[in-house]
């Protein structure tokens, strides 16, 4: 008759599935950095070497950045929402005590 609430545990799994399921948005962060790559390729021919390794490294670091947030999301949630909220409480004492000192 009852249906018990879902835990905490289970809660945050959720939302883990429903933001992993959005990971496909992250396909761009593989196409940038392609892109990047590629560019940094042809600054390197056309230089002879003076110039391009930034872009290089610029777009294996967003290739393998989408490759970490696609694969550990669930993993990345959680301590970001947690720092998310103590930043807003550690904001939001603070400011209460500026407006109680005056």
């Amino acid at each position: 008759m009852f249906v018990p609430a879902p835990t905490v545990g289970e809660r945050v799994g959720l939302v883990a599935q429903e933001v992993s399921s959005a990971g496909r948005e992250l396909s761009m962060l593989s196409w940038i950095g392609g892109i990047a790559t590629l560019a940094g390729i042809a600054a390197l021919v056309i230089t002879r070497g003076g110039m391009g390794m930034r872009a290089i490294v610029i777009g294996v670091i967003l290739i393998v950045l989408n490759f970490a947030v696609a694969n550990y999301m669930s993993w990345i949630l959680v301590p970001v929402l947690v720092a998310t909220g103590l930043i807003s409480l550690a904001w939001s004492y603070k400011t209460m005590k500026e407006l109680l000192d005056r």
